[in-house]
């Protein structure tokens, strides 16, 4: 079988599984094209798939993600009988060392809301008060990013204090509970969008430049970048880091914080939050919790006042 439809094949049942695999899709075309679309997936020479996976040097952490990638890919062409080896390195996939997302401190997201009024760099086209929202929006409800540029006007039900997540990882469409104050926030915004012009149409972007295009992802994580420096938070663990992203995972641990502060029941809470975020099961969503000092905290006095309770009911 060719070397580019056996991948097709694969990509196709990554899909049908309910994974989007950009990523995935993306590697693998790029390997496609420097292997040769219609070479034998039985005879690929060895040597072609380690010069591709040293292309951006070895040992790097992206070496790894393209060896994961096509490891699961001749895994699986092995197992559909398309071949019955496989050209990869014979060893071990190096290990990864682990990532660890920035859990955003009230007193950062403080300095970061602050700090947009005060930063004189310029946004581009992204006004203040659209920045501002997408910020409290990402955090305030735990959307990936693209979720949030997405929103239309008729997924923003203010009425019923609702989002429809809609075109999510998994092509899932979902509904979300927002708190009175996010929905206090979105209210204003959308009444500023009124009062500039821009009409409500269900298809029309939420979140909008001032001429009413639609928020770029690009153009939001570079503002982000910049206000980040401006009020003095990171980078602490990479040149990237604290992302934009970790807004998500800052409302996860967040979230489950005030939980155990109000003494709920937070593992039968917890499907619920994995369901809020969009995940396909509840280990997705552990990733998610970091273990911060505080959250650690919370869980030591919720375990010592559990452990009281057996050994007062012993004794």
């Amino acid at each position: 079988m060719r070397l580019g439809t056996a991948i097709r094949k694969y990509v196709a049942a990554k899909r049908s599984s309910g994974m989007a695999f950009e990523n995935g899709k993306y590697i693998l075309r790029v390997f496609t094209r420097m292997a040769g679309c219609r070479t034998s997936i039985s005879k690929l020479p060895s040597d072609v798939v380690r010069t591709f996976l040293s292309s951006h040097g070895p040992g790097t952490r992206y070496w790894n993600e393209k060896y994961h990638i096509l490891n699961g890919f001749w895994t699986f062409a092995i197992q559909r009988g398309y071949t019955d080896w496989s050209p990869l390195p014979a060893r071990a996939l190096k290990e990864l060392r682990l990532f660890s997302p920035h859990i955003y401190t009230h007193d950062e997201l403080k300095r970061l809301l602050d700090g947009i009024h005060t930063c004189q760099e310029k946004w581009c086209r992204l006004e203040p008060i659209s920045f501002r929202t997408s910020i409290l929006l990402l955090y305030g409800a735990g959307l990936r990013i693209g979720e949030a540029i997405r929103l239309t006007c008729s997924d923003v039900d203010l009425s019923d204090s609702t989002l429809t997540i809609r075109c999510t990882k998994f092509y899932k469409t979902r509904r979300v509970a927002i708190s009175s104050q996010l929905c206090d926030v979105l209210r204003q915004y959308d009444d500023n969008r009124r009062a500039r012009g821009h009409l409500r149409y269900e298809g029309s972007p939420f979140l909008t430049y001032n001429n009413g295009e639609a928020v770029r992802r690009g153009v939001l994580e570079d503002a982000f970048r910049r206000l980040r420096h401006h009020v003095g938070i990171g980078p602490t663990k990479g040149r990237r880091q604290p992302r934009i992203h970790d807004l998500r995972h800052t409302f996860a641990v967040h979230r489950v914080i005030a939980w155990y502060r109000s003494g709920l029941d937070v593992q039968r809470l917890l499907p619920g939050l994995s369901t809020h975020l969009g995940h396909v099961d509840l280990a997705s969503t552990q990733v998610y919790l970091t273990m911060t000092p505080e959250l650690l905290v919370e869980a030591s006095l919720r375990f010592e006042r559990y452990a009281g309770e057996v050994v007062h009911e012993r004794s």
